[in-house]
């Protein structure tokens, strides 16, 4: 579904191309509003609307109305605008004028409306919608607070127009304080915000609401925002014919382990085996298989260093590689860190750039590359979680975070790759497509695919070497079948937070372990192949 961080010129457009006014914009938006009320509100309830400066607040004045005329007598009106102009000037007319509901200016009686929020059994946040640009302080943050209180200590059920105020509508960070809502009802189409964190925190359940705006308006606007859902995760599986047999389905090398972290290079190649791929090698030293030892599925190509990745592996993978037996290249979990081994898996992704294949690049090699910036290719995977992507940035931490987007986006362009960018909602920086692909609902040049999937659970150690081991096997198959490679990366990550919701639900969020989402790949398989019905 595509998703785009503000309407304005897709409502113009809707008024110039459509002959939708605006003014029958505002009634459909405020009976979205009006028509969720009422299915999870009674008449009788005192109910508060929060109204903003804005065309947001518009939409909760129409709300007012609508609900009034519905029965609804026990309503407060609360707005902050001094200067209201067009169809929310008009909206807010008629209820100053036509109808016996309690208004209240916040600036002129804000103890008042303050008291009223904190009365609520029923609370409608128009203050704010995804135009919002500055950070929410004084009185507007005061009456946010005053929400939040509200919804904290009694049974008092919240209901955010297009976005919860304070959440910005493309990073989802939060503009000073923002609302909790239980839902938020949203417009015509999804905003980024809301399916990002912190935003997605604040918005609670999503619904997307038609207000008249024709389908082709919003794809036509530029966006590159996507999110992946189960029809794409369908069509993006790759296929599997009766006769078939396991050299179509890939055969991925894992390059991973060392003395100290034998575990991560087992949950990444089990992952690889428990996703389809038809072969699955692990490259590693002795050690590795001594202490912890793989199922039978898994084959291995010791390597000559007996502890930790060097010097006198390298020649042994390319050796291997020479071959052309592999479709994919998994490398990086559990490496380590020692100078050796950088300068080891920096020589590896040099010479993987002259290899046709998908690479996947996770944990320590990502570290690797950070020491030694190299631009890439498009056949390569990075899979940094917040910290890695600053370090291959060189940036700190915090301005990753507070902007995953753009760092996701800039990555991608620093080193030319596909960039999965891990944080408890995945973005999926993809390189650009070409137009003849089969890109699902994707139609610009280079799309950030945001996922829906996963929970808490799932932060977890290991969890990240399962990933690199779910999207190395996808690729190989995508490989092998001469499919688009690009769709095993937001495929994959689909796939796991399906895994790790199915395994929270077995094991909750509490005692999930990597190795669970690896055990519950079968049932996300499932989930993809044969969603529930309604």
């Amino acid at each position: 579904m595509k998703l785009i961080a503000n309407l304005s010129n897709v409502d113009h457009q809707t008024t110039l191309q459509a002959g939708v006014s605006p003014q029958q914009l505002m009634e459909a938006a405020g009976q979205q509003v009006t028509n969720i009320v009422q299915a999870h509100t009674k008449p009788g309830q005192r109910g508060i609307l929060v109204c903003g400066p804005g065309n947001n607040g518009g939409d909760g004045f129409v709300c007012a109305r609508q609900l009034y005329e519905a029965g609804y007598t026990q309503l407060t009106v609360i707005y902050t605008g001094t200067q209201y102009r067009n169809e929310a000037l008009e909206n807010l007319e008629k209820l100053l004028l036509g109808l016996p509901i309690e208004i209240l200016p916040a600036a002129e009686k804000p103890q008042q409306a303050l008291n009223r929020i904190g009365a609520a059994d029923f609370i409608v946040d128009a203050l704010f919608g995804s135009g919002l640009s500055r950070t929410i302080a004084g009185l507007e943050a005061q009456l946010v607070e005053a929400i939040n209180a509200r919804q904290a200590q009694a049974p008092c059920w919240v209901l955010a127009v297009d976005i919860p105020s304070g959440v910005d509508s493309e990073s989802g960070a939060i503009l000073g304080t923002a609302v909790q809502a239980h839902q938020t009802v949203t417009f015509a189409v999804g905003k980024p915000g809301l399916y990002l964190y912190p935003g997605k925190g604040c918005a609670g359940e999503v619904i997307v609401a038609d207000i008249g705006i024709p389908p082709r308006l919003i794809e036509e606007e530029p966006s590159p925002y996507q999110l992946i859902e189960p029809t794409d995760a369908r069509q993006w599986l790759p296929q599997r014919k009766p006769d078939s047999h396991k050299y179509q389905y890939g055969h991925v090398l894992v390059i991973a382990g060392s003395q100290a972290m034998p575990g991560a290079a087992v949950l990444c190649a089990e992952a690889a085996a428990s996703c389809g791929a038809g072969l699955v090698t692990l490259a590693s030293m002795p050690s590795v298989f001594r202490q912890v030892p793989c199922r039978a599925e898994i084959m291995r190509l010791p390597l000559p260093d007996a502890h930790e990745l060097g010097a006198a592996s390298v020649a042994t993978i390319q050796e291997a590689l020479a071959n052309g037996r592999y479709n994919t290249i998994v490398i990086g979990p559990g490496l380590g860190r020692a100078p050796e081994t950088l300068a080891a898996v920096q020589a590896l992704l040099a010479h993987f750039q002259t290899l046709p294949l998908p690479v996947i690049v996770d944990a320590d090699a990502l570290f690797a590359l950070a020491e030694r910036t190299m631009a890439l290719s498009e056949h390569f995977i990075l899979t940094p979680h917040v910290g890695e992507c600053a370090r291959l940035l060189h940036r700190e931490n915090a301005a990753v975070s507070a902007h995953l987007p753009q760092a996701a986006q800039a990555a991608r362009e620093r080193y030319k790759a596909t960039v999965v960018m891990k944080s408890a909602a995945t973005l999926v920086a993809t390189q650009a497509q070409a137009s003849n692909e089969p890109s699902g609902a994707a139609s610009e040049s280079q799309p950030l695919w945001i996922s829906p999937t996963g929970n808490p659970g799932m932060a977890t150690a290991g969890s990240g070497d399962v990933l690199s081991g779910v999207i190395g096997a996808l690729a190989a198959q995508k490989q092998a079948q001469q499919q688009p490679v690009w769709q095993a990366a937001p495929l994959g990550v689909y796939l796991h937070g399906c895994a790790g919701d199915a395994a929270a639900r077995h094991r909750t969020v509490y005692a999930l372990r990597a190795s669970d989402i690896t055990r519950y790949i079968p049932e996300a398989f499932q989930a993809i192949l044969q969603p529930p019905t309604r």
